[in-house]
């Protein structure tokens, strides 16, 4: 199998996507997203400009945009899934209209260095054996002299990332590794990310000692990927989007389902069963919240009885009961406005260490052997805490 960092990246969000979609090589019912598809013809559209510019021929931002419109009504299909349900196909087509236009103003007459490859297919070599490669496409390969060259790539994310989250992205990392080896004046690399949405970009720059990490990390994913048995799925945030749900055992009885009439959804065989299970843990939870009630105010009773009779043990048929109460200390637990206080009396009373960071059940069992000093400053602290318990012994 020939990887690219797409191939990997799906491996890590879930492994059972990528064994459907690059080892079993099932075709999804559902093609794409609204969102993956607003995204390719956004880069078709930004790849048409840059063969344009290459070729000398001047493209205006309205033929631009009449261009993007042309492929967006060629390519869409029904089958495209809109995940946001409160959004039209329409709305996204407007969102790419603009970031395509945002895109025109910022950057014409796009003469900043010279193209070197538009959607450039590259091979990148993490060993020397040539054991592990990797393919992938550069959105736009540029040269602006003595040996520097650009990586850019076109985000239509929504959201704009942090600088720090993009310092950990692989993609364009990878792809420089080629780049300095491919080419022979290559000196430096720089990596640019042009979020759309916002109109922002994103430079950054690899030392070659991050570039050397990333091929082991990405050799060791490799294997890991070689090595993997069970591709368990591996449910997300990002499965709304997956072509794949209708075939996971996480979601396809729910696809099954969720658009069944009323009565035909009731006599799905899954359907019965989790109602039942629900009633069953419904009807559990007011049955024991009831026995509990009634635990309590037995346990109430024969308290008191031991209290009227002066006992400490209450004979029954089978068991004898043994009663156990006592007032104990309770100090400031760790959400407690007034723990801080406390933490720092027994911090100046050198007992942290003893009380193992505060352990306060065994400061209330200590409380009474410690200095008067301390105990003075604590009783601001302390409350009395009845503790009451009934222990069974059952008859021989």
């Amino acid at each position: 199998m020939i990887y690219s960092h797409s191939r990997l990246s799906s491996f890590e969000q879930c492994p059972l996507k990528f064994k459907y979609r690059y080892i079993d090589l099932i075709k999804p019912k559902v093609q794409q997203s609204v969102e993956a598809f607003m995204g390719s013809m956004v880069h078709n559209t930004l790849e048409k400009l840059y063969k344009d510019v290459k070729f000398k021929k001047e493209t205006s931002v309205e033929e631009m945009i009449e261009y993007y419109n042309k492929i967006w009504k060629e390519n869409w299909s029904d089958s495209i899934r809109i995940v946001r349900k409160e959004y039209k196909e329409e709305n996204f087509r407007k969102m790419g209209d603009q970031y395509l236009r945002d895109y025109y103003k910022r950057y014409y007459p796009f003469t900043d260095g010279k193209i070197i490859g538009i959607e450039k297919k590259i091979m990148i070599s993490l060993d020397k054996e040539g054991k592990y490669q990797l393919q992938g496409f550069i959105d736009r390969l540029m040269s602006t002299g003595e040996g520097e060259y650009e990586i850019h790539d076109y985000k239509t994310n929504i959201e704009v990332p942090q600088v720090e989250y993009m310092k950990k992205d692989r993609q364009l990392a990878l792809y420089s590794i080629a780049i300095l080896e491919k080419y022979q004046d290559a000196k430096n690399v720089k990596l640019i990310w042009h979020f759309l949405s916002g109109n922002k970009e994103i430079v950054i720059e690899k030392t070659n000692e991050e570039l050397e990490k990333l091929k082991t990390d990405i050799i060791e994913l490799i294997d890991k990927v070689e090595s993997e048995k069970e591709f368990k799925h591996k449910p997300s945030a990002l499965c709304g989007w997956c072509e794949f749900k209708d075939i996971c055992p996480e979601w396809k009885h729910l696809i099954k389902t969720e658009d069944l009439e009323p009565n035909k959804f009731l006599e799905d065989s899954g359907v019965d069963l989790v109602n039942k299970y629900v009633e069953l843990t419904d009807n559990k939870k007011e049955i024991l919240e009831k026995v509990d009630k009634e635990i309590e105010l037995v346990k109430e009773a024969i308290i008191k009885f031991c209290e009227r009779e002066n006992v400490t043990s209450v004979n029954g048929s089978d068991y004898i009961s043994r009663i156990w109460v006592k007032d104990v200390s309770k100090f400031p637990g760790k959400n407690d406005d007034n723990r801080p206080e406390l933490n720092k009396i027994i911090k100046e009373g050198n007992l942290w260490a003893e009380l193992s960071e505060l352990d306060t059940f065994k400061l209330s069992r200590i409380y009474d052997t410690l200095p008067a000093e301390i105990t003075k400053k604590l009783d601001g602290l302390r409350k009395m805490e009845r503790i009451e318990r009934i222990y069974l012994k059952q008859k021989k």
